[in-house]
């Protein structure tokens, strides 16, 4: 539920008003102007020398070779356009009846339903996408003759690369072409796996049709192992390798060739990937087109998707920028699935719908608090329990420092530097180009609890709430949310309430407005915020639905004084718009994203974290046209940072002055 117009009381200054306030006179006497100052940081190899380090400080493997590397820059522009280019595919719903039905009777009797339907409501003159029907070989010469002038397709399910001969029990491309196909399909998984089609003769049947002068549906996928086990990419790209191996870019472009993703975990199953997963996998087929025919192919190709498409699903489905149709199985045998499938609502109603792309495969544990660095060009983030630190200038390889302790969050610091929230250690001031570490405060010592979210306010201020470590088993709220001051060494309480896991901790442009969220509860809450008094005038933002699973996670503020949340367990990450409710969605292949940030060159793309088992990597969208962050303001200290001071000197939470 949202409460409606719940942000109009804190009206917005402009970005403009905004970035004044890094100018203003932090405590100490040191200008903004200088805090903020911040060179940019090294990621070059060896690059970091300093007098005290962490226990181990790695590098990420993950760009094996240079051209890899590169690739994931380009991605960035490739999958990430600044504007959003006009789609040129036509989609391809294609009704693939397998062995059914029964009787010459039944078949021409559903052809009839197919053929009707598709006359229907103007025909194929205004329909969003092409048609095809796939029957079995016995059927095809009478459904042939009942969709004529009907504007929809026949195709074979199977044909033999030889022209003709003795090959019992096999059909030639000529018989194919006599009977009035267009298509036909090739290296479904039912063929690979009952009838041990390998790659090669996949690639054999492939040239034979587009020599015959007919198109070809080039079926791929993985396996339930497969998917488990991340081989996605690595059978896919096998499998086109083995089908396409003799095609040429010019067939590719001329439309000859329509590839069909049907991960074979969710065929006949009643599973069915999700549109962000379907996304993923299409978004690398193209990738894979790319590199092996060029650009132009990449745009051309028609890639469907096939797993249990149903007439509920196909909507959203389409939405998916590279699904450019259907491979439908069951739902086919049913006419009134089956008209409703190809004719789909290209646009439904809804909020609008973003699908993030898989940037970086880290392996994180559990990835948090991603912060933009607009001084350096740096992403920062955390993953929490593989107690590291990670940063990426999305130039060189990320890299990964590790701390020896669980890390909760971390935030920008003046000159440079970063905070840290540390289970053990509590708020620590980082240099990441010496790795030099200073205690500034202890973190409600006594509790079993640690800092998790955190993020500095438009002031300076630094904002860091509590994460009790027993939460999961319905453990009490005996954390808080406290501020530490610009250029202090003292936590101030500043919730008036005691949470269990604090997150979504966000603030408006003008500095006047915060968000929080304590997880469990699945409610996000909007405050009046004053630096010298903290967060006051409680009010419900959002709940989340009683039928979406997950919690609100981790969250950022646009330009626009807008929110956007990461809901954890629901493979989404939402916005809010000024009125309370959700007008964008950010689809993950992922079930569980933990928080996101605006980065980039224009403040334009949306990076989020994810968590495993089946995350842990980086994601990126780009944010939908004129909308982008703000500058992270860095927290007002301009010291630096002292290592053997920190140790000692740490004052500790609230007055008690306790040692770090």
């Amino acid at each position: 539920m949202a409460a409606a117009s719940i942000l109009s009381a804190a009206p917005m200054a402009s970005t403009q008003m905004m970035l004044s306030s890094r100018r203003a006179t932090v405590p100490g006497g040191v200008s903004a102007a200088a805090a903020f100052s911040r060179p940019r940081v090294n990621l070059a190899a060896g690059a970091f020398r300093g007098k005290v380090k962490v226990a181990v400080t790695t590098r990420a493997v993950l760009f094996p070779r240079t051209t890899e590397q590169q690739r994931t820059i380009d991605r960035l522009e490739a999958i990430l356009p600044h504007t959003p280019s006009p789609t040129v595919r036509r989609p391809l719903m294609a009704g693939n009846w397998k062995m059914n039905p029964n009787t010459l009777e039944e078949a021409v009797t559903l052809a009839k339903l197919v053929a009707a339907a598709a006359r229907a409501d103007g025909g194929a003159s205004v329909r969003n996408c092409d048609v095809l029907v796939v029957p079995p070989a016995p059927f095809l010469s009478a459904v042939a003759a009942i969709l004529a002038g009907t504007g929809v397709s026949l195709g074979a399910q199977n044909v033999y690369h030889e022209k003709s001969g003795a090959y019992t029990g096999e059909m030639s491309l000529s018989m194919a072409i006599s009977v009035g196909c267009d298509f036909i399909l090739v290296g479904h998984s039912e063929r690979r796996e009952l009838f041990g089609e390998a790659d090669d003769v996949v690639g054999r049947k492939t040239r034979a049709i587009l020599d015959s002068g007919l198109k070809a549906v080039v079926c791929i996928g993985e396996s339930a192992t497969q998917y488990k086990s991340g081989q996605v990419r690595t059978v896919c790209a096998a499998q086109l390798e083995g089908a396409l191996a003799a095609v040429t870019e010019e067939e590719i472009v001329g439309g000859k060739i329509v590839i069909a993703y049907e991960p074979v975990w969710a065929i006949g199953t009643g599973l069915t990937a999700t549109p962000a997963i379907a996304q993923s996998v299409h978004a690398y087929i193209r990738s894979w087109v790319s590199d092996r025919f060029g650009a132009k192919a990449a745009a051309a190709v028609r890639i469907q998707y096939g797993g249990s498409v149903k007439a509920n699903s196909v909507d959203e489905l389409m939405q998916c920028p590279d699904v450019d149709g259907c491979l439908v199985g069951g739902a086919a045998l049913s006419s009134d699935q089956f008209s409703r499938i190809f004719g789909f609502n290209a646009n439904p109603p809804g909020p609008k719908k973003l699908w993030a792309e898989e940037v970086i495969q880290c392996k994180n544990e559990l990835g948090e608090s991603p912060v933009w660095d607009v001084e350096s060009n740096t992403l920062y983030w955390v993953d929490a329990p593989g107690q590291a630190l990670w940063s990426w200038d999305l130039t060189h390889e990320p890299v990964k420092a590790e701390l020896g302790e669980t890390v909760g969050c971390v935030a920008l610091r003046a000159n440079g530097t970063l905070l840290l929230g540390l289970e053990d250690s509590g708020i620590v001031a980082y240099d990441p180009r010496t790795r030099a570490k200073e205690t500034l405060c202890a973190f409600e010592p006594g509790l079993n609890t640690r800092p998790n979210d955190g993020r500095v306010d438009r002031h300076g201020n630094f904002i860091i709430g509590s994460y009790n470590k027993s939460h999961r088993m319905d453990a009490h709220a005996i954390g808080g949310v406290y501020q530490l001051a610009a250029g202090s060494r003292r936590l101030t309480e500043v919730l008036d309430y005691k949470i269990r896991c604090s997150n979504a901790t966000a603030f408006t442009p003008d500095g006047r407005t915060m968000f929080f969220c304590d997880s469990p509860t699945r409610r996000v809450y909007v405050f009046d915020y004053d630096p010298r008094h903290g967060p006051t005038n409680r009010r419900l933002l959002y709940e989340l639905p009683s039928d979406v699973d997950g919690v609100p996670d981790g969250a950022q503020c646009d330009a626009d004084g807008c929110l956007w949340i990461a809901i954890s367990g629901a493979s989404q990450c939402i916005r809010l718009g000024r009125d309370g409710n959700v007008d964008f969605v950010i689809e993950l292949p992922v079930k569980c994203p933990t928080s996101l940030t605006f980065g980039g060159r224009d403040l334009d793309t949306i990076f989020i974290t994810t968590r495993g088992p089946d995350g842990g990597s980086l994601y990126a969208v780009r944010a939908p046209p004129g909308l982008k962050g703000v500058p992270e303001v860095a927290f007002g200290d301009a010291t630096p940072v002292m290592p053997r001071a920190g140790t000692a000197g740490g004052m500790g939470m609230g007055g008690s002055g306790a040692a770090g």
